[in-house]
C-alpha cells in the first residue's frame, strides 16, 4: 500500500481533537486503540516515533546523572530522521532545561559562566550568564519564564503544571499547520493525544507532591508537565 495511502488512511480514521486542551474531559480515543492504528506505521517511522516518545518521557532516566543523560539524548535525537521532528522534541527538552535551572536555583543553587550547565538547546550559556535574573535574560523571546518562575516561588504547582501544558498544546497546534496526511501529522497527534491524557489524568495532590519532589532532585526526575504516570 502506498505510504501516502496509508498515512491518510490512518489519520482520517483518528477522532478529532478538541480545539482547546483543557475543554477535555477525556482523550477522544483510548491509548489502545490508537496504538492499534499505529501498527499501519511504516517499521522506520515506527522507530521514530519510539524514539520521540522515548526522549520525552523523562522519568524514565532516573538512573542516570546529569552528563549521560544529555549525551544519550542527543544521541537518540540525532537518529530521528526528520528535522522538523527533531526541532519537535530539542523544542521540548529545552524547556525541560530552562525549568529544571529555575527549579536549581529555586533551590538554593548558584551556577556562575564560569560553571559546567547540562542540558539541551541554545540558552545554556545565558542560563549560566544571568543565574540572579528571573528570565535568564530572555523574558523577551521567552515571557512564560518570568511567569514559571513566580509560580516556582509562590509554590503554585497547578497553576505551572497547566502553564506548561498550555504552552506545549499551543507550540502543537501552530506546528500542525501544513501537516495532515503525513508522519508529522501522525506524531503530533500523538503528542497531543499525551498532553490531553496528561491533563485528564491531572490530580491536584500528585502535582503538589511531584513539585516538591522537582526541588530536591535530579535533572533526571524533572520534567515539562511533571512528567509521570498518574
Amino acid at each position: 500500500m502506498n505510504q501516502r495511502f496509508k498515512y491518510t488512511l490512518l489519520l482520517s480514521s483518528l477522532p478529532v481533537q478538541p480545539a482547546e486542551l483543557f475543554t477535555s474531559k477525556l482523550p477522544v480515543i483510548s491509548r489502545i486503540q490508537l496504538d492499534k492504528r499505529l501498527a499501519i506505521l511504516d517499521a522506520e517511522d515506527t522507530a521514530d516515533l519510539d524514539r520521540i516518545e522515548g526522549l520525552l518521557h523523562w522519568s524514565k532516566m532516573h538512573e542516570w546523572d546529569d552528563a549521560t543523560i544529555i549525551n544519550r539524548g542527543q544521541s537518540e535525537l540525532n537518529l530521528i530522521r526528520s528535522s522538523f521532528l527533531r526541532d519537535i522534541v530539542s523544542w521540548r527538552l529545552e524547556l525541560r532545561t530552562l525549568l529544571t535551572a529555575l527549579r536549581r536555583r529555586h533551590a538554593g543553587e548558584n551556577i556562575t559562566p564560569s560553571d559546567i550547565f547540562y542540558g539541551f538547546g541554545d540558552h545554556l550559556q545565558f542560563i549560566r550568564r544571568n543565574w540572579q535574573k528571573p528570565d535568564f535574560g530572555l523574558g523577551n523571546t521567552l515571557p512564560w519564564l518570568k511567569q514559571a518562575n513566580q509560580l516556582i516561588t509562590e509554590n503554585k504547582p497547578q497553576t505551572l503544571d497547566k502553564l506548561m501544558l498550555e504552552l506545549n498544546w499551543k507550540h502543537y497546534a501552530r506546528l500542525s499547520l501544513g501537516h495532515y496526511f503525513d508522519f508529522p501529522a501522525v506524531a503530533l497527534y500523538v503528542l497531543r493525544w499525551d498532553l490531553i491524557n496528561r491533563w485528564v489524568s491531572y490530580d491536584k495532590d500528585r502535582a503538589l507532591l511531584r513539585f516538591n519532589e522537582l526541588i530536591s532532585a535530579g535533572m533526571a526526575d524533572v520534567s515539562l508537565e511533571f512528567e509521570g504516570k498518574p
